[in-house]
């Protein structure tokens, strides 16, 4: 289904323009592009080509990144695909273009373009919308022998919309070059087209609940298996998700099949501490299906017919059930094989005891903050070491009056201050503090720890202590074991 509204509106000047600043911070790393008369784009049939399971993929180098869209780690999840666990893709013979961004996973799109301030802000990047969305992003600095760090994006958008590059400050270029690390960025299925329970219906759905979820799996192992092809290490990646993403986050932190797959996390905005309950979810999908007449029916709907009948039938099934969860009725599902039924991290046995992490709120969504409290804690429990952050920063826009609102923070760890300007005015005082977050977040992605010299000694979070490092202007340690008293601290800098 083609949506009418481009996302590369803003987004194609957006990412001519992403490395044409120059930094005035003291890190000696490769910058922001600086070299404004030579040759920034190179594209062409022998320029970055690079080897994968299924067949050669090309995209191209901008400003000294290798650029890689829209690489296939999954077939489509059409026809009897669709509510199944993702099947690898065909392989295919010569070279696959990879220069466009994957199709974003079935959703609905109206409404994210009204012209309000909002709109201004977000300009959400959305184009085509399909079931072939099983796709990933590669920004690198070399093809070569070196192993590099490679950070996972894991978008948000609840468990119901989003995809990898639906603001530009999701871009990796930047990143990736400073860094010195490769950075992936992947779409997946979303809502009941990604999560509906069949598995009471018929045995061969038995994953359907969580197909979502195992897409991002699937791509995490795409990245064991081929990201060495492109300049990076399979044995040191970190997964990261913002709002909807940093849940996301969580989940795969508490999966089993996950050992292996990363080493260390980081949740934005966002978290759980538990799945749907499979009894609700299991009932749910023996709705729908009753509903429509068999599962023959639901497979050949067209995918937007079904995401309004699911929702439809969602809200028949919500009179009478609860699953407890604050996200819907689509969501993971604690069916005790793929995602755990308890509570997440009550184990030390288990995989992500020993996943170090970090969790962010921006202080304008201070009641997220509360909400974050028992992952943060329940992870804190663990040998692992956890830290805490809060991000203030408030963009001289509008006014002064959005304060550090919900995903502004996003680039400032990727050093994309300069492209994402509806969020952050661009400029000195925003790039400044990505220098210190950026180079937080790399040196946690490089050793698990994210201190460095340019903020205050950052220590690990413990429940009686609370110490939180608080992003702004000014960086600072606070120490709210609740937070009531983070909120306090903050109303009185």
């Amino acid at each position: 289904m083609l949506m009418c509204k481009s996302r590369y509106r803003l987004l194609f000047l957006a990412v001519l323009s992403a490395g044409i600043v120059s930094c005035s911070g003291s890190s000696q790393k490769k910058d922001y592009w600086t070299d404004l008369d030579s040759q920034q784009l190179y594209i062409g049939e022998d320029i970055a080509v690079a080897p994968t399971s299924y067949g050669k993929v090309r995209g191209y180098i901008l400003r000294d990144v290798y650029t890689f869209l829209g690489i296939p780690y999954g077939a489509p999840a059409t026809g009897e695909n669709r509510f199944r666990a993702p099947q690898p893709p065909e392989p295919w013979e010569g070279v696959l273009p990879t220069v466009y961004f994957g199709d974003s996973a079935p959703q609905r799109t109206e409404g994210k373009y009204r012209n309000t301030d909002q709109t201004f802000a977000d300009h959400w990047n959305y184009d085509d919308v399909s079931e072939d969305c099983l796709r990933l992003n590669v920004w690198t600095p070399g093809l070569d022998g070196n192993k590099r760090p490679v950070l996972v994006w894991i978008h948000g958008g609840g468990f119901t919309s989003g995809n990898g590059i639906e603001q530009d400050g999701y871009n990796g270029e930047n990143i990736s070059r400073y860094g010195d690390i490769v950075f992936v960025s992947l779409n997946h299925r979303l809502g009941p087209i990604g999560f509906s329970d069949f598995s009471s219906v018929d045995p061969k759905y038995a994953d359907s609940g969580n197909a979502g979820i195992l897409d991002i799996v699937a791509a995490l192992k795409w990245v064991q298996d081929n990201i060495s092809s492109f300049g990076g290490d399979p044995s040191n990646v970190t997964i990261m998700g913002q709002s909807g993403g940093g849940a996301k986050v969580c989940t795969l932190v508490a999966m089993a099949q996950t050992g292996g797959l990363f080493s260390k996390a980081v949740a934005l905005s966002g978290n759980i501490t538990g799945a749907i309950d499979s009894n609700y979810s299991s009932g749910l999908g023996e709705y729908i299906a009753k509903k429509a007449g068999g599962m023959q029916k639901l497979i050949d709907m067209p995918w937007r017919e079904y995401l309004d009948f699911a929702d439809a039938c969602a809200r028949e099934y919500n009179v009478d059930h609860s699953n407890g969860m604050m996200r819907g009725a689509f969501g993971p599902v604690g069916d005790g094989f793929n995602i755990p039924m308890k509570t997440f991290y009550s184990d030390k046995n288990c995989n992500s005891n020993n996943i170090p992490m970090i969790f962010c709120a921006t202080s304008g969504e201070l009641s997220g903050s509360e909400r974050m409290r028992p992952a943060v804690t329940a992870k804190a429990s663990q040998d692992a070491p956890v830290y805490l952050a809060c991000f203030g920063f408030n963009p001289p826009l509008f006014d002064g009056k959005k304060g550090a609102f919900h995903c502004l923070d996003i680039c400032f760890w990727f050093r994309n201050t300069d492209l994402m300007l509806t969020h952050t005015g661009g400029g000195a005082r925003p790039r400044a503090l990505a220098d210190k977050m950026s180079d937080a977040l790399l040196a946690f992605m490089r050793t698990g720890d994210p201190n460095i010299a340019g903020l205050p000694q950052w220590p690990r979070y413990t429940q009686s202590e609370g110490a939180t490092m608080y992003f702004d202007d000014e960086c600072r340690v606070i120490n709210a074991p609740d937070a009531e008293t983070l909120k306090g601290a903050l109303s009185i800098q």
